[in-house]
């Protein structure tokens, strides 16, 4: 089932299920692609139409970021915005019932290295800065010696070359990682010449696995308070976190009180 946030279509499930899913549609030797929604990106499709008909369309929609849980509650009931606010930290089985889990892309990433290490599965990491595709990659096979890893590239533009390079890894997997809502457009545009099964848009995901950034403890992630990890850790993100928190809230209960007056 998928929840409407805001006109973007997110996918009601859980992690398991969602390795699951990516399980079968690289059995199914087609190609397909997955996005993850979280704030900005929901932000983003507000003024897109372009883009949220990519992410409309992909054929997995994760719920990347606790503003979407909130934002499913809130848009599906008749709890005042304060109410559900507070209850992302206060109560946080309260956030997870319409949307029931928060599936991130540095978490989900391991999950499908996992997967593919067991089943001689191969990956491709494209996109970052400098070297970081290939420091991502060393870390992965740190953690799966068996991990099969056909391409790492990173300080690449969005040209034909790239492509080339990854249909000839003949990869199952590419995790693109590029900036919202660029990556997602160039996935859909290039699907059918990539050579791949799947394609999942990751945006910093690198960044972190590389160590180049350091990833919320668990804690500050259930509780919602991922974002002030991010303003604590990377203070330059604030504008992005500016946009990620109170505009979000703003766009979300303007949305609400357009769409269900």
């Amino acid at each position: 089932m998928r929840v409407n946030i805001a006109g973007v279509e997110i996918d009601n499930i859980t992690k398991d299920q969602a390795v699951a899913r990516i399980d079968e549609f690289i059995k199914s030797n087609q190609p397909h692609y997955v996005v993850t929604p979280y704030s900005e990106i929901i932000l983003f499709a507000q003024t897109d139409e372009e883009y949220k008909q990519v992410l409309n369309a992909a054929d997995l929609s994760l719920p990347d970021g606790i503003g979407i849980l909130w934002a499913a509650k809130y848009l599906t009931t008749n709890y005042s915005l304060l109410t559900t606010l507070l209850a992302i930290v206060l109560n946080p089985k309260f956030i997870r019932t319409v949307i029931y889990e928060q599936i991130t892309g540095s978490r989900l990433i391991h999950d499908l290295a996992r997967l593919c290490s067991e089943k001689n599965y191969s990956l491709a990491l494209v996109g970052g800065q400098d070297n970081v595709a290939v420091q991502a990659a060393n870390e992965l096979k740190k953690h799966y010696p068996n991990l099969k890893i056909n391409l790492a590239l990173s300080g690449r533009s969005f040209n034909e070359e790239t492509v080339k390079e990854i249909e000839q890894s003949n990869s199952d997997i590419l995790f693109l990682a590029y900036s919202p809502p660029k990556q997602e457009k160039w996935i859909a545009a290039n699907l059918a010449k990539l050579n791949i099964k799947v394609a999942i848009g990751l945006g910093g995901t690198l960044d972190y696995l590389a160590g180049k950034r350091l990833l919320a403890p668990n804690f500050w992630h259930y509780t919602g308070l991922e974002w002030l990890w991010r303003l604590l850790t990377q203070p330059s993100r604030v504008a992005r976190i500016w946009n990620a928190v109170p505009v979000f809230i703003w766009k979300i209960y303007k949305y609400k009180t357009t769409h269900h007056a």
